[in-house]
């Protein structure tokens, strides 16, 4: 069983760099290793998600069950906080913006919400924005060794690994990419979101081993083609799949000989198949794993082997 620990390997200094300058000094004194989220509301104290439950920071920058006790968020903070994960260029990742989400350095993510823009049921732009939280990304070096046998035993068996947000699938996902391109095997990696490599002036925030490419920021079905033209990679690996454009980006790769690991959302393979491009994405893996925060986040709930 693996269960992730949030052992810290990555810098938490990129996340206290993008906070507004007022609360910074109340940071300084807390310990963000077990932290899995700081979340940001308009009006409303500010607070950090860690495995046992959420504090409150304090006037006195301490931890506080106690929601009277803490921060309150105004707008000015949530604006300079969007100016500086944006590099004050909102232009330059109006794209990210529109999903919701930048990824900042050291592969750590903020979620946005506020006000959506859109155009004949497209979201082409976020405004008003009112909340963000942090996901803190974290890397652990052999959270798949325990499984790995069943990924990689002579050849790359097609794998899915199945859990709710906020599991550790893709700290998993990270480490398994790390494990079998160690291993010998070519790894391309479609990093739509830019979370696996969390790639930084082209150098991945992560572990991902020696022989491993990755194609980030661009949609996974293009990403995952592209890569199978352009590398000659022994296993495609990508993040949440999910649309009905992924069933045939993954069919394709897999009827061409090369090895798909994937991850998504859901609670467990049964509430999968419910869905319609499920019913289809499901059988064409070998294994799936099913991940829960039972006993914290990454506990290895199932192993189904399909062949």
């Amino acid at each position: 069983m693996y269960i992730a620990t949030n052992e810290d390997l990555t810098s938490r200094s990129s996340i206290i760099n993008i906070l507004p300058q007022s609360l910074k000094r109340y940071m300084y004194t807390i310990n963000l290793d077990e932290a899995e989220e700081i979340r940001m509301i308009q009006g409303k104290p500010m607070y950090i998600r860690y495995p046992d439950g959420d504090y409150f920071i304090t006037q006195k920058g301490i931890l506080s069950r106690d929601a009277k006790n803490g921060l309150c968020i105004q707008k000015k903070h949530i604006d300079e906080m969007l100016e500086k994960i944006t590099c004050s260029s909102l232009y330059s990742v109006k794209d990210e913006i529109k999903n919701g989400y930048v990824t900042i350095k050291g592969g750590h993510r903020v979620g946005i919400a506020g006000t959506a823009v859109t155009d004949r049921d497209n979201v082409e732009f976020i405004k008003n924005i009112s909340t963000m939280t942090v996901r803190i990304a974290t890397e652990i070096i052999g959270a798949s060794d325990c499984i790995i046998g069943d990924i990689c035993d002579g050849e790359i068996r097609n794998t899915l690994i199945v859990s709710p947000p906020g599991c550790g699938k893709t700290t998993l996902l990270r480490d398994i990419v790390r494990n079998i391109s160690n291993n010998g095997y070519c790894v391309a990696v479609a990093d739509e979101r830019c979370e696996i490599a969390a790639m930084h002036n082209g150098e991945s925030a992560f572990e991902l081993g020696d022989r491993t490419a990755v194609l980030e920021n661009c949609p996974k079905q293009y990403a995952m083609t592209t890569l199978l033209r352009s590398m000659s990679p022994d296993v495609i690996v990508t993040d949440e799949l999910g649309e009905d454009k992924d069933v045939q980006a993954v069919s394709k790769i897999i009827n061409s000989g090369v090895g798909v690991i994937a991850t998504a959302h859901g609670k467990n393979t049964e509430q999968l198949r419910k869905k319609q491009v499920f019913s289809e994405l499901l059988p064409m893996f070998d294994v799936i794993i099913t991940l829960s925060k039972r006993n914290g986040a990454g506990t290895i709930e199932r192993i189904e082997k399909q062949c």
